[in-house]
């Protein structure tokens, strides 16, 4: 009886183990961040004005062995140029690695700071100062490639 409860404890607590390792997140490439206009920038200002605030745009793509393709707008900027323009630089300048597949539902979010004038990773520090263009670690959720999702 004692050896059956032991087992149990060990099985629950590498089950728990390796439902928290699964919640990682992997790289899956490296990516440049795509870059605005100075007309773009000009626009957001111009709109926004003293007050600048950062702007959240989400978009879907597909990818299939490295290849990033079907890319379009989930959640707009407001800004109809700047959304085709992330969207034609996300499908001319994005590769992730061969092995990654991704299906056809990926979710990237970024944020577009006009103050900073880049255009980031949600997740990430936009305040911080990088040359153009910006090289970031795509990743994804370590259960999605599990899943096959």
């Amino acid at each position: 009886m004692k050896k059956r409860r032991l087992l149990l404890s060990v099985s629950l607590f590498c089950l728990s183990f390796t439902s928290a390792a699964l919640a990682e997140e992997v790289e899956i490439g490296r990516v440049p961040m795509p870059v605005l206009s100075s007309s773009e920038w000009a626009t957001i200002h111009q709109q926004q004005g003293p007050n600048s605030q950062i702007i959240p745009v989400d978009v879907n793509l597909a990818v299939n062995q490295g290849v990033v393709y079907g890319v379009n707008i989930r959640h707009g900027s407001g800004y109809p140029e700047i959304d085709q323009t992330i969207v034609r630089w996300i499908a001319e300048n994005w590769r992730t690695d061969n092995w990654f597949r991704g299906g056809d539902a990926y979710v990237v979010s970024l944020n577009v700071d006009p103050v900073a004038h880049h255009v980031v990773f949600r997740n990430n520090d936009s305040s911080v100062r990088h040359n153009f263009p910006i090289i970031e670690k795509l990743r994804a959720d370590v259960i999605s490639i599990v899943r096959g999702s």
